[in-house]
């Protein structure tokens, strides 16, 4: 765990997985069901030690409950490096969250999305034909990463010649993380927070139309307290720099890496006889591709009998808590016409994801230009994320 987190290491918590181990690796679902049945309060000694919390009603009450469960301390485990740019609102409790969430939903209503549907589905199209021309079609770099980094560049009004640049520090900042190489995402870091300062100064030299940018529009937003700073505007761009492209692409991927091995599927959905709306909501439960987001415990508590103490971190386990058999019928089956289906992809609470509806709208353009395509099946490489992602990373895909 970084020197600087300001948390210390839990010595005394029980080690009763390895989120990087051999097991959980080969089969992260199979060992989240073995928590679930054995230990749904679940140690771990990695990174100076934390608990994830796997059943569905455990992870529901802490993403609600901020007062014992603070998101002011710690985010991510192993820790990112905090030095710099505050991510905004994530690293705050409410009320504050609420300062700067008011102002992004105001680019996530309906309308805006719909406005940047057009633009959106020509980058895919534009992609898509250089996936059919390709010897080697690879849809984690040849789709899946531009798209959703284009995606975000369109939603916020960036220049789509900064995409590129962009994929690329999100792509190292988060594989620097997950390696707990501190020291290269620490530069990686400064460099993300760099690109938001400068995004920042030029919309303040050169305000654009503030209905399809978001920095011109945060600017001329009033919100309760005063405008917004400088540092809180890149803060929120700094948050949306990464969550915004990174975590996406994994869950496009997934969703290829399925229909790859699901022929049927497949031809059903290019025959319009798949009700894509839940499609989508059953790929989110069993493939939530923000696999945990953590919090730290403002005070002794405990959860079914285990004591947590003040200063630990708890992983909100999302991944595990939308195959709780308590909630979900035949749980570890994928079911594309479940209804209800009451998962918790984008978390819940105060910190439920802002840009859910953008990236259904991902998903759905997705899902069209897979169903355009030739008939696939798997390919290589298939690369899959690790803890706390989930999903794809690179699909290799054979259009013979």
């Amino acid at each position: 765990m970084a020197a600087d987190d300001g948390l210390r290491p839990m010595k005394s918590i029980p080690h009763d997985w390895d989120p990087h181990g051999e097991q959980t690796l080969a089969d992260p679902q199979a060992e989240l069901a073995r928590l679930r049945a054995q230990c749904p309060v679940a140690g771990s000694q990695n990174w100076g030690g934390f608990y994830t919390l796997t059943k569905y009603d455990d992870v529901v009450q802490a993403s609600k409950d901020f007062e014992t469960f603070t998101a002011t301390r710690q985010t991510v485990i192993p820790t990112s490096p905090r030095a710099g740019l505050p991510r905004l609102p994530l690293q705050k409790d409410p009320p504050e969250a609420l300062r700067y969430r008011k102002g992004l939903n105001l680019f996530f209503k309906e309308n805006r999305i719909r406005a940047i549907e057009a633009p959106l589905r020509a980058l895919a199209e534009d992609l898509a034909q250089a996936l059919r021309t390709s010897e080697a079609p690879e849809f984690g770099e040849g789709f899946a990463a531009p798209f959703t980094v284009g995606s975000l560049c369109i939603l916020a009004g960036m220049d789509l010649s900064e995409s590129e640049e962009l994929g690329q520090l999100g792509h190292d900042y988060v594989a620097a993380v997950q390696r707990q190489d501190l020291s290269t995402a620490g530069g990686i870091s400064r460099q993300i927070d760099g690109f938001a300062l400068r995004l920042v100064e030029d919309r303040m030299a050169n305000p654009r139309d503030p209905e399809t940018d978001i920095v011109s529009g945060l600017m001329a937003h009033e919100p309760e307290g005063g405008p917004y700073s400088f540092e809180e505007l890149a803060g929120m761009v700094r948050l949306m720099l990464i969550g915004g492209h990174v975590v996406p692409r994994n869950f496009l991927c997934s969703m290829a890496w399925h229909l790859a091995q699901d022929p049927d599927l497949q031809a059903r959905l290019r025959q319009g006889a798949v009700d894509q709306r839940l499609l989508i909501e059953e790929m989110l439960r069993c493939y939530a591709p923000n696999q945990a987001l953590v919090r730290v415990a403002t005070h002794d508590t405990e959860m079914r009998g285990t004591a947590i103490p003040e200063g630990c971190p708890v992983a909100l386990n999302f991944l595990s808590a939308n195959r709780d058999a308590d909630v979900f019928d035949d749980p570890m089956r994928f079911d594309e016409t479940r209804s209800p289906n009451r998962h918790i992809a984008f978390g819940i609470g105060p910190h439920m994801c802002i840009g859910q509806s953008v990236a259904k709208l991902q998903a759905r353009i997705a899902l069209d230009t897979l169903a355009a395509l030739p008939p696939f099946r798997l390919g290589e490489p298939v690369q899959w994320a690790r803890w706390t992602e989930y999903g794809v990373t690179r699909l290799g895909l054979d259009f013979t």
